[in-house]
Formats: structure tokens, C-alpha cells, sequence
């Protein structure tokens, strides 16, 4: 299957390059693109991967969105995996095929916002364990179940964020 990976460079999400870092045949977009470059690749793979900071608007990136609305109708026939705050909304509201996630914990910040009791201890073990369950089940035939069961400890921001994995 190919992948493209779309993955704008941001520390924050920087733990999960995790995922692709050894795939030699995925193609990896981290740097400012144009919109017409990013379709282009879109429409050149089967399977693409979205990651980092975003809305029920779509993935953010560079200080634009990255994919929005008017990249749906190339989005519709692919295998999608959605990985950016409030991805669900997106993914539901225009039927993507995939894995996505509603609200993640991944910054200290967002613990308080959402009321997640948790140190920064227990969210950087979660984004660890996080983007190391999403590398190894990415490829099983049904990634929801196995990230639950790699994606899994007595660790309330773990908890909070297993509730927001799903799958269409």
C-alpha cells in the first residue's frame, strides 16, 4: 500500500514521527507545501496518514490548514488515518474511510481544559505509548482493536484518550 504521511513539523507533535521514522516506501510531507503539491500526492497514494494539531475544520499546519474541506473529494476513496484533535468531526461529517480520533491529551495544557487529572509525567508516558501503538497497529487488518490493546495502562490521560480512537 503506498503511504503518504502528512505530518507538519511542530515539537509538540514531534513524538509522533514515531510512527513512520523506519518506513523506507512511505513518503513524508513535514515541511510547508503547496495545497496543489499536497494534492497531487493525495491522489498518488492509497493510504494517507495525518498527524499533529487540528480542528473539526481540519489538520493545521504552517500557520494555514493543511487539509480541509477542499481536499475531501480526494480523501473519499483512500484509507485515512486522522490523527489530530477533534479529527472525528471531519472524518464523520464528510464519511472518510479509517482511523481517527476525537480529543486527544497530549500537552499539559489540554488536561486542564478537559478536567484529565494527570501530570506531565503521565502525558509524555501516553504519547509515548501512543504513537508506539499507532506504529504497530497501522498495518493490522483491524488497527482499533490492536491500538486498544497495545494503547493501554492505570494511566487516567490513556483512559481519557481511548474513549476518542475510532474507527469508519
Amino acid at each position: 500500500m503506498k503511504t503518504l504521511v502528512i505530518h507538519p513539523f511542530d515539537v509538540t507533535t514531534g513524538f509522533l514521527s514515531v510512527i513512520y521514522e523506519d518506513k523506507k516506501d512511505w513518503t513524508v510531507i513535514d515541511t510547508n507545501v503547496s495545497a496543489k503539491f499536497l494534492k497531487e500526492q493525495i491522489k498518488n497514494h492509497n493510504r494517507i496518514v495525518m498527524l499533529g494539531h487540528g480542528s473539526e475544520d481540519g489538520l493545521f499546519g504552517f500557520d494555514r490548514m493543511m487539509i480541509d474541506s477542499t481536499f475531501v473529494y480526494l480523501l473519499l476513496d483512500k484509507q485515512c488515518v486522522c490523527i489530530w484533535c477533534n479529527a472525528d468531526v471531519f472524518v464523520e461529517k464528510y464519511n472518510l474511510n479509517g482511523f481517527y480520533t476525537g480529543m486527544i491529551v497530549s500537552e499539559y495544557e489540554e488536561a486542564l481544559i478537559y478536567c484529565v487529572q494527570g501530570d506531565r509525567q503521565q502525558i509524555y508516558n501516553s504519547n509515548v505509548l501512543f504513537a508506539y501503538a499507532i506504529k504497530k497497529s497501522i498495518d493490522e487488518a483491524n488497527m482499533l482493536d490492536t491500538m486498544k490493546l497495545l494503547y493501554d495502562d492505570d494511566n487516567p490521560i490513556i483512559k481519557f484518550n481511548k474513549e476518542n480512537l475510532f474507527i469508519l
